[in-house]
């Protein structure tokens, strides 16, 4: 048995969902693989109530590793000094995106309206799904509002 397989969700603080939602720089989603080592990517995301969500082209690697198994973790970080992050540990899983409302939210929050030309085209020339990460684990680094709640 997995160490979060039945584990309860752990809800994501006020600060950490601020510093979540305050990042615009892409986070790192690892998975694992057909071989059982882990892969990293990096990735746009967004936040719909306490879980994290990434969109990917159906049937690409990432969305095959979460379908085989869902233990992922996820991490985003400052990546200036004096470092800060979060990294969560998680169970995912793969859901529909219909019309693109998640994929389109997750683009509006890093380039803002209207979207660009080429990044509607590339993202709707696939369909896509929303990796939906539900966070079991919730570390933080130099957040110092999340050392208060």
């Amino acid at each position: 048995m997995s160490e979060h397989q039945g584990k309860a969700a752990t809800p994501l603080s006020d600060a950490v969902r601020r510093f979540l939602v305050e990042m615009k720089a892409p986070g790192v989603l690892a998975t694992i693989g057909r071989s059982g080592g882990p892969i990293t990517s990096a990735v746009w995301y967004g936040i719909d109530g306490g879980d994290i969500i990434v969109s990917t082209p159906e049937g690409r690697t990432k969305a095959n590793n979460v379908e085989s198994d869902a233990r992922v973790s996820f991490i985003v970080d400052s990546r200036e000094r004096p470092y800060s992050g979060v990294a969560i540990e998680g169970r995912a899983a793969i859901v529909p995106d219909p019309g693109g409302v998640g994929w389109r939210a997750i683009a509006t929050r890093y380039l803002g309206e209207p979207l660009p030309v080429e990044i509607l085209q590339r993202f709707e020339a696939n369909p896509r799904v929303l990796i939906r990460i539900t966070p079991l684990r919730v570390r933080t680094w130099n957040l110092p509002e999340a050392q208060r709640e």
